[in-house]
């Protein structure tokens, strides 16, 4: 055993035969040790461009979604959506107790053939959903339950917000220390309290817009405040208009200035009527938002991170005058949530792969302006 051992890691080690002593096999022991090796570096190049093509794909499909979402007005724009179809039926996903006034709405809006021949199902969310479904081939949009007993996270989301310019010396003196401050690292607290900042004043649906609920049936706010609340005060702002002497005229709804858009919904952590469980439009609810605590459904994307994006935080924009140039204007964000799986299925990735368990899944998104709903807040 011992003369084979030595003769093996010779061949191997490319020892040259002595004179007259023929050394057969060196070549193919050595091509039956790498040959594996190779074809494990192979098959992951072919995993890899799998990976990187199913990417593009996706994250064109959001681009798709996005895009089209900038030319939708009229009956198609987000302001004449139809709320009833906001929320994912409860015959697709059990998480909304039944509704027969709405499930009709609801299943309607997510049923492409159904968004074509009537026009009581086309609308802003439902026809960017069917377009992203074309724009998807050939991957699948997987729906229901999963090989391994749970479910799919296949879903689409999207929302709608405006987004106001607010210089805080423009905001009348009352409601000024109300103002919502925008967390931008480049700024001290106090630039953040006094420099122009752009501001979520809206996000659509209106009725599928924030996470109130943890995963213990609870109210509890995730989001830092109600999307229409900029000025917090769990109100509609307004103020009311003055008659030739100053005076207040009466407070009814045609003397009232507001400052807020309209859309506002009061949360009460005691009140179960007054909770959000989806945040965003969400096609078949199968995608659950990401963190501990949390009971929704829809988008990853807050409030606050949706304007600390726009305010581009990785630009200095000290002063005033730099930060008045930033826009207002609407914005569009899809996103997209798909299981992605390996193609060669090889038994030396499946184990590692497997253990990644929601990892696999890719997230991609794209966001496009949406002039159909770009506020156009005015201060006295």
């Amino acid at each position: 055993m011992r003369r084979l051992l030595k003769t093996l890691v010779e061949l191997l080690d490319g020892t040259p035969a002595v004179y007259g002593d023929r050394r057969r096999g060196q070549s193919v022991v050595e091509l039956a040790l790498v040959t594996p090796i190779l074809i494990v570096l192979l098959m992951g190049l072919v995993e890899v461009g799998w990976f990187a093509n199913n990417f593009l794909i996706l994250l064109e499909t959001t681009r798709v979604g996005a895009r089209y979402g900038t030319v939708q007005q009229g009956d198609t724009s987000p302001l004449s959506w139809n709320n009833d179809g906001s929320l994912v039926p409860n015959s697709i996903q059990n998480f909304y107790p039944p509704d027969l006034t709405t499930d009709t709405q609801r299943i309607g809006v997510r049923d492409c053939n159904s968004v074509v021949a009537d026009a009581r199902y086309r609308g802003f969310y439902s026809v960017l959903t069917c377009v992203m479904l074309q724009s998807m081939d050939p991957l699948d949009f997987k729906q229901g339950a999963a090989p391994d007993g749970g479910e799919f996270p296949d879903d689409f989301t999207i929302s709608v917000f405006a987004l106001q310019l607010i210089d805080p010396a423009r905001v009348p003196a009352a409601h000024r220390n109300k103002l919502a401050v925008v967390d931008l690292p480049n700024l001290t607290v106090d630039q953040e309290k006094l420099l122009p900042r752009v501001l979520v004043v809206g996000r659509y649906p209106t009725n599928a817009n924030e996470c109130t609920v943890d995963d213990e049936g609870n109210g509890f706010a995730w989001d830092s405040r109600d999307p229409f609340d900029y000025l917090t005060d769990n109100v509609r702002t307004y103020d009311l208009r003055k008659d030739e002497f100053g005076n207040d005229l009466p407070n009814i709804e045609e003397n009232r200035i507001y400052y807020e858009l309209s859309g506002y919904d009061p949360f009460n952590a005691g009140d179960p009527n007054s909770f959000e469980r989806q945040r965003g439009f969400s096609y078949v609810g199968q995608h659950y938002v990401g963190g501990a605590g949390v009971n929704c459904l829809g988008s990853e994307w807050t409030i606050a991170e949706v304007e600390q994006l726009i305010n581009l935080p990785g630009f200095g924009l000290e002063d005033t005058t730099e930060r008045n140039k930033l826009a207002s204007f609407g914005l569009v964000l899809v996103e997209m949530f798909w299981q992605h799986e390996l193609l060669l299925k090889n038994p030396v990735f499946n184990p590692v792969f497997t253990i990644l368990g929601d990892n696999t899944t890719i997230s991609v998104w794209a966001a496009f302006p949406v002039p159909a709903v770009e506020p156009r807040i005015r201060f006295p």
